[in-house]
Order: C-alpha cells, then sequence, then structure tokens
C-alpha cells in the first residue's frame, strides 16, 4: 500500500503542473449506490452525468451511467480564451454510455455501512483542439485543428461507505482498463511535430489501465440529497512515445456535483 501511495503521489503532482494537454479522455463520475436491499432505486443527476443503479434482489444490483461533456456553455467562443487551465481542456466534446452488475452486503445489523462491487464495459468519444488553435489566424476551421478518438472501457469498482437518510458518504476505487480505437486528426494537428502526431495514433497500441479513486458525500434527508464528489484518474501504464507522455491527454482530477435520489423500503421505514 505504501508502495502504491509513493506512486500515485508524483504522478499528481506533475499532471497537476501539465497545463497543456488536450483532454480525449475524460473519466465520468463513479457511481457508488451502497444499495441494501430488494427493490431500492437510486439515481444521480448532474450536468454532465446521469447515473441509475436498481437493486433486483437483496444483494445483487445493475447500474447504468450516462455521461455528455461539453464545456462550450462555461467559456465564452470569440477565440481569445486563455487554454492554460491545470485540470481543464475546455474543448473538450463527448462522452460515454456505460452499464454494469455488482454485488453489495450491508456488513451491519442497522444496515448503515454498505460493501459492494461492480464491475461494467462501456463505450464512448471525445474530441477536443489542439491547443495552437487559439494562436491561429482568425476564420482559421476548426477541423483543422480537432483531434478525435473512441474507445472502450471495462471497469471494476469495489467500494465501502456509511448511508443513513441525512448523510451518505463513500470511498470507491475504480479500475478501468480503456482501448482507444478510431483516432483522427485534422491536418493542423501538431503541426510540424511528426513525432507528436505518431504518439498520438499510438494510443490504441494497446490497453490503457487507470486507477480512479473516488470520495463522495450527499447530504439531504430521505429521498432527495445533494451529493458532490471528487475523484483521480490516474494512468498506471506511464508510456512514453517518441518523447511524449500519453498522460498528456488524459484529465486528472474530476470534480462533480447534483442532486441524488433514493426510493427504498428503509428510506420509507427510516421517516416513521
Amino acid at each position: 500500500m505504501k508502495k502504491l501511495i509513493r506512486t500515485i503521489i508524483p504522478v499528481l503532482v506533475i499532471l497537476c503542473l501539465v497545463s497543456c494537454s488536450r483532454d480525449i479522455y475524460v473519466p465520468n463520475q463513479v457511481n457508488a449506490p451502497l444499495l441494501k436491499e430488494k427493490n431500492e432505486f437510486k439515481a444521480n443527476l448532474s450536468l454532465s452525468n446521469w447515473q441509475a443503479a436498481y437493486a433486483i434482489t437483496d444483494n445483487i444490483g445493475i447500474m447504468v451511467n450516462g455521461q455528455y461533456v461539453n464545456r462550450a456553455i462555461f467559456f465564452d467562443s470569440d477565440g481569445d480564451n486563455n487554454d492554460d487551465d491545470l485540470f481543464v481542456d475546455r474543448n473538450t466534446r463527448g462522452g460515454i454510455i456505460e452499464g454494469g452488475i455488482g454485488f453489495f452486503k450491508p456488513v451491519d445489523t442497522k444496515k448503515r455501512a454498505v460493501f459492494d462491487v461492480y464491475a461494467g464495459y462501456g463505450n464512448g468519444s471525445f474530441k477536443t483542439l489542439d491547443g495552437n488553435y487559439t494562436s491561429a489566424p482568425d476564420g482559421t476551421p476548426r477541423d483543422g485543428y480537432t483531434l478525435r478518438t473512441q474507445f472502450n472501457k471495462f471497469f471494476v469498482q469495489p467500494a465501502f461507505g456509511l448511508s443513513h437518510k441525512v448523510v451518505e458518504a463513500s470511498f470507491a476505487t475504480r479500475f478501468s482498463l480503456v482501448k482507444f480505437y478510431g483516432q483522427s486528426m485534422g491536418a493542423n494537428v501538431f503541426e510540424n511535430d511528426e513525432n507528436r502526431r505518431m504518439n498520438f495514433q499510438r494510443l490504441s497500441d494497446k490497453l490503457t489501465p487507470f486507477f480512479e479513486p473516488a470520495f463522495t458525500v450527499k447530504v439531504g434527508y430521505r429521498y432527495v440529497k445533494w451529493f458532490g464528489q471528487l475523484m483521480f484518474s490516474v494512468p498506471m501504464n506511464d508510456e512514453t512515445y517518441s518523447g511524449y507522455e500519453v498522460n498528456e491527454y488524459f484529465q486528472p482530477v474530476s470534480v462533480t456535483m447534483g442532486v441524488s435520489l433514493n426510493f427504498g423500503q428503509w428510506v420509507k421505514d427510516a421517516g416513521k
């Protein structure tokens, strides 16, 4: 465990210092539902992520998750934007649809502490702009600076948390295997840098593993709660192609907030 922590911390520091990354993989929000009983239903709704989970038995749950990222609504589109944000590539568009099945188990007599583990599959795509687009002459077509990629994702996600009618808190450790394919780029992307163009194309050479721990807190009462989640996404292969690290294409930190819904018999009983 200490060795893992010593590996993760330097990687996170390096990622924090990288300000010119092109995000063609933005990790979706982790769905850690902490279901307790058969027929319980939970949903999370935010601006970029939509999630649902349902308990088909007292120990088996299913989930479906959707994500769509479009940051244009948060930034001006006059072409004069500073594109050097530490964690956010404002030009990224895209998302993922995924589904999963898992096992859950309350670990105390009052069913306040819950362990669960889910596994699933998803498919998605993202596109963004080469950073050089911000210095291109006025009227230059965006297509010439566009990067695109598609991917398949397999994930396993153990989690542990405390679930109460007022407060929920959980820690999940999602391990994702991402297989990129179908990369394409405009004629002006990485202009005069053939090595970097080759580096981008080689993302699909093999699976890219990610370690994605997430901390989630929910506060409210019974059926409706506000939630916030902090998640890190750490690529575990740390590959270098032609002098460029593939890590520069992945968003390292995500913060999401929204509304969580919970419908189950224990929620009804908690109000009595």
